[in-house]
């Protein structure tokens, strides 16, 4: 198994390359989040969301706009990204619905005081924790009872590390966690009520942990 690249955080981009990360992200936000929503309507979730690692708030509009009756708190550590992303949420008229913020997803005092959730999301940023302990605990810690904690991210596949490529969704897949250091990562955070499964076209990974009252 070949082990895990490391991957430089988002968290020093300036406006610019944000801004042009989001323009040619924005055609693929549909593949990249579309599951996502549909997990959602398949889980029965409604109530508060948070959304860690929210990026150009992609998925947090994709959301606001198929449930009416949620409400979303987004976070990034990156602040050229949380202006980004507002303007964003500005643009879809959902200041009222979305909440954006800037925020370290390892700042336990932070995280604590975002409040709980009944549905607590990481897309695409689990790859950038190093270690990721500390913060699937955070997370962990702000799902309410009954809730859900669903982590989205890239699964890593060994092929592609062979493959002559810089793009960068292909550095990212090469920073990401197979299934099996995902398990264990939830196994010392002391979460036991889960499962992870790969979704089609199985570069991606997906964790659900269920939080019993």
């Amino acid at each position: 198994m070949a082990s895990k690249d490391e991957q430089k955080e988002e968290e020093t981009w300036g406006i610019e390359r944000v801004r042009e990360y989001a323009k040619g992200h924005k055609k693929y936000a549909g593949l990249m989040y579309g599951g996502v929503v549909k997990d959602v309507r398949d889980l029965g979730i409604s109530g508060r969301f948070l959304e860690m690692g929210a990026g150009p708030g992609f998925l947090a509009v994709m959301l606001a706009r198929e449930y009416p009756d949620i409400n979303v708190t987004a976070v990034d550590i990156s602040p050229a990204m949380a202006t980004v992303a507002n303007e964003y949420i500005a643009e879809n008229n959902l200041q009222n619905r979305i909440s954006y913020v800037v925020g370290d997803v390892n700042d336990g005092d932070f995280m604590r005081k975002l409040g709980k959730f009944d549905f607590v999301c990481s897309t695409f940023s689990l790859h950038d924790w190093k270690p990721p302990d500390d913060a699937v605990r955070n997370l962990w810690e702000a799902v309410g009872e009954n809730g859900i904690l669903y982590m989205y991210d890239f699964r890593r596949l060994d092929f592609l590390r062979f493959l002559p490529v810089k793009d960068e969704g292909f550095k990212a897949m090469k920073a990401a966690y197979t299934p099996g250091e995902v398990g264990a990562v939830l196994a010392r955070t002391g979460i036991t009520d889960y499962r992870i499964k790969n979704r089609f076209p199985f570069i991606f990974l997906i964790a659900i942990a269920c939080k019993s009252g």
